[in-house]
């Protein structure tokens, strides 16, 4: 690969890690958006998933978490990130080729419940994150929490596909003309 090609390839990839980070990190200060935030962050993911394939884009996924973690003042955003909404643009593709309906439905909500599941769990056991209060019903907030986060995920699901489609029809032209 050329050096040209290379330096841009560094320099795009940088400046949307530094713009995911940033996000989380101001969304982390003011105490809100511990769910919207790494939604966003995860976003950019499709510009080095479309611009430079899945390799480059888990580089940046890799570089994003790793600051994440040092960096955003809420480590459940970071988790968040890692676990749920990072790493799914990259792979959404992937899991959108699936033919068969059913088993693709079934393949995204594996990802993501999994996912949910393991980042509650970490939430919990690494950071002291007070996630479910131990009183009450903990299986009928469990699965409340689960419902939500699941319709949400949908949402999500929905808003990269139209964002894919955005990207391949309008700024993919744009992007190859400076970054490819």
């Amino acid at each position: 690969m050329r050096s040209g090609k290379m330096s841009s390839r560094i320099a795009l990839c940088g400046i949307l890690t530094a713009l995911s980070v940033v996000v989380m990190i101001i969304a982390g200060f003011m105490g809100v958006l511990t769910y919207a935030a790494p939604m966003i962050a995860g976003g950019v993911m499709i510009i080095p998933e479309r611009q430079y394939g899945r390799a480059t884009a888990f580089t940046m996924f890799t570089a994003v978490s790793l600051l994440g973690i040092f960096l955003i003042p809420d480590k459940e955003m970071a988790l968040f990130y890692i676990l749920l909404f990072g790493h799914y643009p990259i792979i959404q593709p992937l899991l959108g080729g699936i033919i068969r309906k059913p088993l693709r439905i079934a393949a995204k909500l594996l990802v993501f419940n999994a996912g949910a599941v393991l980042s509650v769990l970490l939430a919990r056991l690494l950071f002291a994150i007070p996630v479910f209060d131990t009183d009450h019903h903990l299986w009928l907030i469990a699965a409340g929490y689960l419902l939500a986060a699941n319709f949400c995920f949908y949402l999500y699901d929905r808003a990269l596909m139209g964002f894919y489609a955005i990207y391949d029809a309008r700024l993919a032209p744009v992007m190859n003309r400076y970054f490819k």
